[in-house]
């Protein structure tokens, strides 16, 4: 368990997702929806449910796999992330998406009323990782498929290591406990996998996976500072002083001609019920 809950409410802020969803979303979390919902065996017909699912890269794939026969429900904590992801036009040949307002930790659904159940990348920052994992059994229907990927313990911390260390180094004060170590991040293996056991799920198996997410300018790359709980306080700041920051991040990256690219670990979690 954290601290308290203020890691995950920092993505509720207002001014949050439209950051998230032009520098972040495409270049990074698309990606990793990809490499979840690719392991969840997903097939038509089926109700799935994203936790945590911010701006809905995750529900979308879902309801591309479960078709216009199947049903996808959204669940977060943020409701301008829910706002954001709901306003995106509709697809007819993909199942629907209903979007749900709710903590991880006392999802408003029924027992047993999914085939799946994903979250990618949110249960590092639950206050209670141990119940989020056990309202995501609950849920699930028998025989159904749980997928949690996290931020790799074992690998450094991808974009958002040198951000920390970025913000730190400037003199920043933490918007909420250990915003700047990045073990707060990242679940190991091991943790993971004794956490879907500890909530009774069966044939739990877990993998690491490496992607390289990539911007095409360090600008691009510096301005997801303003998709993360950082934003808000970064953008009171002088702007002289935005500059010096977003500067010395780009000092941290790797830049070439093509742009920039980090490389990021995940572990990916599936058990069943």
């Amino acid at each position: 368990m954290m601290d308290d809950g203020a890691r995950s409410q920092g993505f509720a802020q207002v001014s949050v997702p439209d950051g998230y969803d032009r520098f972040m979303l495409r270049q990074l979390f698309e990606p990793w929806a990809a490499e979840l919902v690719a392991r969840a065996g997903i097939r038509p017909g089926n109700r799935v449910l994203d936790v945590a699912s911010g701006l809905g890269p995750v529900a979308r794939l879902a309801a591309g796999a479960a078709g216009p026969g199947g049903l996808v429900v959204a669940s977060d904590i943020s409701a301008a992330m829910l706002a954001l992801a709901a306003a995106r036009p509709a697809d007819p040949q993909r199942a629907p998406i209903e979007y749900l307002e709710c903590p991880a930790s006392a999802i408003t659904a029924p027992d047993d009323s999914f085939d799946a159940v994903l979250c990618q990348h949110g249960l590092q920052f639950f206050p209670d990782r141990t119940a989020a994992v056990g309202e995501m059994r609950r849920v699930v229907r028998p025989g159904g498929t749980v997928v949690v990927s996290t931020w790799a313990a074992e690998h450094p911390l991808g974009l958002f290591g040198p951000m920390n260390e970025t913000l730190r180094e400037a003199g920043l004060a933490e918007p909420f406990p250990k915003a700047f170590d990045p073990d707060s991040y990242r679940v190991s293996a091991a943790d993971l996998q004794e956490l879907l056991k500890m909530a009774d799920l069966r044939d739990v198996r877990v993998e690491t996976v490496i992607l390289d997410a990539k911007w095409q300018t360090a600008e691009a790359a510096t301005a997801t500072l303003l998709g993360t709980p950082f934003g808000p306080l970064v953008s009171t700041l002088p702007a002289g002083t935005q500059d010096q920051i977003r500067a010395h991040l780009a000092s941290k990256l790797y830049a070439s001609a093509n742009g920039v690219t980090v490389r990021t670990a995940s572990n990916i979690a599936l058990g069943l019920k």
